[in-house]
């Protein structure tokens, strides 16, 4: 792959690498507390605001890995990329689950090795956020045949129709009551929607806003704006709503196939493209550190945790950030020092 850097996708990677680290944080306490206070409809609102993390993340891969100024050979593709992230999958999992090997105090032997370590491993059981490997490799996949029909604006466009009202739209509507719900529901489970479906679709909605999305005017990036104000709120209302009325944490929006996200992602990324960065040292460097900021945040958090530091030190508009960053700054220096030493720098 070509290592060419843009300025704004450097800042959507630190932006994005910081809610996904946000939407973990803003989790940790959430379901202890009354749905009622505001501590809750704070955290709550940092949730809905992080998980915007994961679908920039992918709309970053589309925008590169699909632009026709990167160049790579199948073989690279399927060998080396697709490998790695295969063989960083399953030594994360076995990182993590030794570690909760350790912490039970189960006694060292084969039989427990084998069980609770390469057994649970091999199942992907034992740690909440490596899903999203196999998820990126699964597109990886697919890369060469795609990157011939994303060429083109118009099949772009067409695919981003198909996919946001199969995707997006009908299952948003079907999250709601109302009249003939069940007719359309039905005819939804019949239809074999599986090519429109999943991260797909902002895979190939990065690639189209980075190459066809021609120069906002000052009027069309104050609208963006006030839709991703809108779209936001919106799932924070309806999110702190439902709570309140079913007595439990509702996520009935915060969904990142639901509207509401597609929407705020979709604006996010338009207007960062337009902001005016220069390539920097700091920037580059910055975002050369979220991939490992992913891997072993979790691990960062958990320390923490068990230090006693969680999200109830203070009022959670305070906590949350001020956890997120803490865990941000203190993992991203690990993963500095990890990126300086020979071999196992390949791990981050």
């Amino acid at each position: 792959m070509d290592k060419k850097r843009t300025a704004y996708l450097d800042f959507v990677r630190i932006l994005a690498c910081i809610m996904v680290v946000g939407v973990h944080v803003s989790a940790l306490c959430l379901e202890t507390l009354d749905v009622t206070s505001t501590n809750f409809k704070v955290m709550n609102g940092f949730d809905c605001f992080s998980i915007l993390g994961v679908p920039l993340f992918v709309m970053i891969s589309g925008s590169l890995l699909l632009s026709e100024e990167r160049s790579y050979r199948v073989k690279d593709l399927y060998l080396k990329k697709t490998g790695r992230l295969v063989f960083l999958y399953f030594f994360w999992f076995l990182f993590y689950n030794t570690v909760n090997f350790i912490e039970s105090g189960t006694a060292w032997n084969y039989e427990n090795i084998k069980q609770e370590i390469v057994l649970e491993s091999l199942l992907g059981r034992g740690i909440y956020h490596l899903w999203f490997l196999p998820m990126m490799i699964s597109l990886y996949l697919i890369l060469p045949f795609i990157r011939t029909f994303t060429k083109d604006r118009k099949n772009c466009m067409l695919f981003l129709i198909l996919y946001f009202v199969t995707a997006i739209a009908v299952p948003t509507a079907l999250k709601f009551e109302f009249p003939y719900k069940t007719i359309v529901a039905s005819l939804y489970e019949r239809y074999p929607n599986v090519m429109f479906t999943g991260y797909i679709g902002y895979f190939i909605l990065g690639h189209a806003l980075h190459e066809f999305l021609p120069a906002l005017k000052k009027k069309e990036r104050i609208l963006l704006a006030a839709v991703s104000v809108v779209s936001f709120g919106t799932e924070v209302y309806t999110c702190n709503l439902y709570s309140e009325k079913t007595g439990e944490l509702s996520i009935i929006l915060n969904d990142t196939m639901a509207v509401n996200v597609f929407a705020t992602c979709t604006c996010i990324f338009a207007l960062c493209k337009h902001i005016e960065l220069r390539e920097n040292r700091m920037l580059s460097e910055g975002a050369a550190l979220t991939f490992g900021i992913y891997l072993l945040h979790p691990f960062i958090l958990h320390l923490l945790n068990l230090a006693g530091l969680d999200t109830l030190f203070a009022p959670a508009y305070i906590a949350v950030p001020a956890v997120t960053v803490l865990v941000t700054i203190i993992t991203a220096a690990l993963v500095w020092v990890i990126r300086k030493l020979p071999v196992i720098r390949r791990l981050v």
